[in-house]
């Protein structure tokens, strides 16, 4: 009896193992697109706005541009319930490191920029063509 229990539990770990959320790569492209990013310094700021285009997603490589510069090393997750991404950019003198998910339609993210002692929240909605 003992066996058939421990044989149970086995088989419900794999069935379930097999129902959990795995990479989709479909899920990418919900990405793909022109995103205007609200880049405030402070809560109570006007909204300081600044696009951010992600133009291609391969092998879960991210490509496109943020605050007119070109994304370097962008990656992105798509095993979560939540879609993740991390990419630099980088200006005549410093660099700059970004991360953040997409949730709901909307992105949420942080920009770091250690040799400015610079750190920031940002949000952001897709733009709709028309």
């Amino acid at each position: 009896m003992k066996s058939i229990k421990i044989s149970l539990l086995f088989f419900l770990s794999i069935s379930m193992s097999a129902f959990s959320q795995t990479d989709n790569p479909d899920r990418q492209t919900e990405l793909i697109g022109s995103w205007t990013i609200d880049l405030r310094p402070s809560p109570d700021a006007e909204g300081y706005y600044q696009s951010f285009e992600i133009t291609s997603i391969q092998e879960k490589k991210l490509e496109g541009s943020f605050y007119g510069s070109p994304i370097s090393e962008g990656l992105i997750n798509t095993e979560w319930d939540d879609i993740y991404f991390a990419f630099s950019t980088s200006d005549n003198t410093y660099t700059y490191y970004h991360s953040g998910y997409l949730k709901n339609g909307r992105l949420y993210g942080i920009s770091y920029c250690p040799g400015r002692a610079f750190t920031a929240p940002w949000n952001g909605i897709k733009m709709i063509k028309e």
